[in-house]
């Protein structure tokens, strides 16, 4: 081994730690050390080179966390929690940083939340509004936010809540057609409202009361359809037009096949004009045979006798 070396690099050494070099002075002790595992002095040195380091390092860390601690008031706690972050990978038990750490995680959670909270704020009264002055635009701006927003509970429960207000608007402003009897147009009403929600309750409610008064409208038309045609049948049986009559109570059954005036009527009728047709056959049988027995008297040319 040759002594002047070994001396020449513990001076070396010391000189690095004087000129607080110590991450050099650690790695030329632990290069010498895996070499001479012997020369114990390197390892003393290494030590007090480690410890150095260590030093240098909380000071570096302290000066830094004094400069970035200011961003904590000033509300800036994305930035701080980046800083902190490249702090810990330095230092990752350094309690300071983690306390840091922790208080400007808490702040930067309540002030996002905060900004949420204010711009949902901001957005549903912009969009209440627009349902005030200019309702047509809504549904474009709803687009707009949920496209901005995807996947976003909260926005999609405020795009609810604004399509449910956009449809009872337009709902009220439709009552008079929503009460008269011209179905077709309501029908055609509600759809254009499915195309705001499809899944809006009132629209549903709405559905089904105009399918319901549809129905008793329909109901209600055939009832007073069957009581004019049964006052009609009366008429047309007392004045024996008995094959009128029978198109009419065949279709009053059409519409109520269980009518029990129609059917006694139209039975009635039938009767009567199977009556009355066999009479006028009969009738009419007798005239001709006398017109031809009056023909053979006056000329039997004409006949060929069986």
């Amino acid at each position: 081994m040759d002594n002047a070396f070994i001396q020449q690099t513990k001076r070396n050494i010391e000189n690095f730690i004087a000129s607080k070099r110590y991450k050099e002075a650690l790695d030329l002790c632990k290069a010498i050390l895996s070499r001479y595992p012997e020369e114990r002095d390197f390892e003393k040195l290494g030590k007090l080179a480690e410890k150095k380091l260590a030093e240098l390092n909380d000071e570096i860390i302290n000066k830094k966390i004094e400069e970035i601690t200011p961003l904590l008031d000033q509300g800036k706690y994305e930035e701080l929690l980046s800083e902190l972050k490249v702090l810990l990978e330095y230092s990752p038990e350094n309690k300071k940083i983690r306390k840091l750490q922790e208080k400007a995680q808490k702040l930067y959670v309540k002030q996002v939340t905060d900004l949420k909270q204010s711009f949902f704020k901001d957005q549903e009264a912009k969009l209440y509004r627009l349902l005030e002055k200019d309702p047509d635009r809504v549904i474009n701006e709803l687009y707009i936010l949920e496209r901005s927003n995807p996947g976003n509970e909260d926005v999609t429960t405020l795009a609810v809540k604004i399509r449910g207000e956009l449809i009872r608007q337009k709902i009220k402003t439709k009552k008079e057609l929503i009460d008269s009897n011209k179905f077709e147009l309501i029908e055609s009403f509600i759809e254009s409202l499915k195309k705001i929600d499809n899944k809006n309750p009132e629209i549903e409610k709405l559905e089904k009361s105009t399918k319901q008064r549809k129905l008793d409208t329909i109901i209600e038309g055939k009832k007073e359809l069957i009581y004019k045609g049964e006052n009609y049948l009366d008429t047309l049986i007392r004045l024996k037009k008995y094959p009128e009559a029978i198109k009419v109570a065949e279709e009053v059954l059409s519409i109520d096949k269980n009518d029990k005036t129609a059917k006694r009527i139209l039975e009635k009728a039938k009767n009567a004009y199977f009556s009355k047709t066999r009479d006028q056959s009969i009738e009419m049988i007798k005239k001709d045979g006398q017109k031809l027995y009056d023909e053979y008297k006056t000329d039997k040319t004409g006949f060929v006798k069986i």
